[in-house]
C-alpha cells in the first residue's frame, strides 16, 4: 500500500490571477481571447512549478509551437474577479504534449472555461519536431505519473 501511494502524482497545479480591466470587453466580462493569454501565463507558472528555472522555461516556450487548441466557455468572469487556473498534462508523446486547463471563478465557484492544447517541441532551424529532453520527460512523469506517457 505504501508503494502505491508513492506512485501517486503530486497535488494538482493551480495558478491564481485577478481579472484586470484590460481583460474585459464592452460588456464588462472577460473577453474570450483573454482566456488564452491567461492560460499561457498559467502554463509558464506550471513549468516553474515543475522545478524548471527561468532560463529553462524560456527555452521550453521558445522551442515549442502550439498546434491545436480547443476551448469551451461555461460561465462569466468580470473585472477584479479572482480566477483559479488548473493546468495538467493529459498526454506526453515523443515530441508532443497535450495540456488541459480548467478556469474557476472564485467568486461564484463556477468552472467558467476549459481548454485543451497540444504543443510540439521543434527544431526551429529545420522546422521539424524533435524529442523532449530526458529532464523534461522525467519532470512530466514525476508530476503526473507514468500514465501521462502516450502509448
Amino acid at each position: 500500500m505504501a508503494e502505491e501511494q508513492s506512485m501517486q502524482p503530486p497535488a494538482a497545479f493551480w495558478w491564481h490571477v485577478r481579472v484586470q480591466f484590460d481583460h474585459t470587453d464592452a460588456q464588462g466580462r472577460v473577453f474570450y481571447a483573454s482566456y488564452f493569454v491567461l492560460i499561457d501565463q498559467a502554463r509558464c507558472a506550471f513549468w516553474e512549478g515543475l522545478g524548471f528555472t527561468e532560463a529553462e522555461v524560456r527555452q521550453i516556450e521558445q522551442d515549442t509551437v502550439i498546434v491545436h487548441v480547443e476551448a469551451d466557455y461555461r460561465g462569466a468572469a468580470a473585472f477584479y474577479d479572482l480566477l483559479r487556473i488548473y493546468v495538467h498534462a493529459d498526454e506526453l508523446g515523443r515530441s508532443s504534449l497535450r495540456l488541459g486547463y480548467r478556469v474557476i471563478n472564485e467568486r461564484t465557484s463556477q468552472e467558467i472555461f476549459t481548454a485543451h492544447m497540444v504543443m510540439v517541441q521543434v527544431d526551429l532551424a529545420s522546422e521539424r519536431s524533435r524529442p523532449w529532453s530526458p529532464a523534461f520527460r522525467t519532470a512530466m512523469i514525476t508530476h503526473h505519473g507514468p500514465q501521462v506517457v502516450k502509448g
